[in-house]
């Protein structure tokens, strides 16, 4: 498993980047149109049923750049796989604000404003891929302490859903589908979502990625957790409301034919009412 942080310093120009060290492969580029990574996003993608990456952004810190812009971290974990307890925990942190905010308070106690500045400037001695790697796994194994193993969930009742991120049912369904990422061999992506406001927006980043896909959306979320494998349908609901019923094609033209009939009709007899006027 290895572990990297995103963060930015506090002059203007030390703006975010990987401290130490990036990921040598940015996997989570296919998924970039349907996130908003400078807000709260969880990403837990197995695209092959072996290894899983975990990308948690939005992770607030109290350190503020210098107009006094609240900063913030984005964390990677590749092969989250192999500490499941700790990739249920950062899980919970994408979720649950209050987590989330321990997160961040673990993570400014290892990575002061100076040293942040120190290695955004590469003015650090030694070996700083290793020396962050090494702070950045304590702090997330100190958040993961206590967290139970468990055991792989029962089968879930659904493949592809999305449901609304403020649904305690959704992230219910959310928790078990990470776990079996976390622990299974299935292939699959569960992520949230700011940049998706409607079910048939979650529908087609369903259709473009690999395996059995969880969406939770910030905004415009069903009132319960919707299948994606299901025709959206009459009614169906997107942006918490129930949309209009589709008019289907041909009666449209019918419609349209009519009129123009009608239309016609009348020039005709206004043409025919004038000529006998006039004659």
């Amino acid at each position: 498993m290895r572990a990297y942080v995103m963060t930015r310093g506090t002059e203007r120009r030390m703006d975010y980047a990987f401290l130490g060290q990036s990921p040598p492969l940015s996997w989570w580029d296919g998924l970039t149109e349907w996130l908003l990574l400078e807000a709260e996003e969880l990403v837990l993608n197995r695209p092959d049923g072996r290894s899983a990456g975990l990308l948690l952004s939005g992770i607030p810190s109290g350190r503020s750049d210098v107009i006094g812009t609240r900063i913030r971290y984005t964390v990677v974990v590749d092969g989250v796989h192999e500490e499941p307890a700790l990739g249920a925990w950062l899980v919970r942190c994408g979720l649950e604000e209050p987590e989330r905010d321990r997160l961040g308070r673990d993570l400014d106690a290892v990575f002061a404003a100076d040293r942040v500045d120190a290695w955004l400037r590469g003015a650090m001695d030694g070996d700083p891929a290793r020396e962050v790697e090494d702070r950045l796994l304590a702090a997330l194994r100190k958040g993961a302490a206590g967290a139970g193993e468990g055991g792989l969930r029962d089968e879930e009742r659904r493949t592809s859903w999305v449901g609304d991120i403020r649904d305690p049912a959704a992230r219910g369904e959310f928790e078990a589908r990470a776990d079996r990422l976390l622990r299974g061999s299935r292939p699959g992506t569960a992520f949230t979502t700011h940049a998706l406001g409607s079910v048939s927006g979650a529908r087609r980043a369903a259709r473009a990625l690999t395996g059995e896909v969880a969406v939770l959306l910030h905004e415009g979320g069903p009132e319960e957790v919707r299948s994606l494998s299901e025709p959206a349908g009459r009614g169906a609901v997107s942006a918490g409301k129930a949309r209009a019923p589709e008019v289907r094609r041909g009666g449209e033209d019918r419609s349209r034919a009519g009129l123009v009939t009608a239309v016609a009709a009348l020039v005709l007899v206004v043409v025919l009412g004038i000529l006998l006027l006039t004659g």
